[in-house]
């Protein structure tokens, strides 16, 4: 990119100006002959222009070889003001978007739970805690149990059986075996007494990794009774006998 001297007003005039190659203040045109470097006199062959025609100081050709006298400065065009700004916006925008999308991607879990359970029970029945237990490491696995839980309800059996089991102040600490793989594993509880109680179960793992799974479970004293069938119920199904 050229910035060029007007020889008749003396304004500069890039060439990324719309109006170039005519001056915008004068209307000068900047690319004729009289201004090249290789103007060779008025009415003399120019030997670069092709077919080496006569040329004079208003002539216009569209000559490959023109070369303006009255260059103020030259810039490369990936070197220009307005093209370093754009290409750093660029630069800092790229690096931006890129840093944003590293840092908020989701970071998969190492140890994930899942479980179910009925959510009634009458007392004296067995309540089965299923869960699905997928951990990347190859490490044993621990099931911990909060005794508040087991203070109205008695453990009857875990499956797959315990490697060991460690009693702490406020819960159990149950060690699984290792597995690879998704592991299932089934807590029984009994129920013992009535009330609504939350279910609660905590995995771990050796390197710290830990997931929670929580339900809730009513227990009833007793079954509920059946509601007794309405009359014209009653009279359809003798009818229908």
């Amino acid at each position: 990119m050229q910035t060029l001297l007007c020889p008749r007003c003396g304004e500069w005039m890039d060439e990324t100006h719309p109006d170039f190659p005519r001056c915008v203040f004068c209307g000068e045109h900047l690319l004729r002959c009289g201004v090249c470097r290789h103007f060779p006199g008025e009415g003399q062959s120019c030997r670069l222009a092709k077919g080496h025609p006569v040329v004079y100081d208003q002539t216009v050709l569209d000559c490959p070889y023109h070369t303006p006298r009255f260059v103020v400065r030259r810039v490369h065009p990936v070197l220009a003001p307005h093209a370093r700004w754009q290409m750093l916006a660029s630069f800092v925008f790229t690096l931006s978007v890129a840093l944003v999308a590293f840092l908020s991607r989701p970071t998969p879990q190492r140890l994930l739970l899942g479980g179910s359970a009925p959510t009634q029970a009458v007392v004296g029945d067995t309540i089965e805690v299923r869960l699905l237990v997928n951990s990347e490491n190859q490490t044993p696995v621990r099931l911990r149990l909060d005794r508040r839980m087991l203070a109205v309800s008695q453990l009857v059996g875990i499956d797959p059986q315990p490697t060991r089991v460690e009693q702490k102040p406020k819960f159990y600490d149950i060690i699984l075996p290792t597995r690879q793989g998704v592991q299932p594993v089934t807590v029984r509880l009994k129920s013992t007494q009535a009330g609504e109680y939350a279910l609660k179960v905590t995995v771990m793992t050796a390197n710290q990794d830990i997931a929670e799974w929580q339900a809730k479970v009513v227990v009833l004293k007793q079954a509920p009774s059946r509601r007794p069938p309405r009359r014209l119920g009653v009279l359809a199904m003798a009818l229908w006998r």
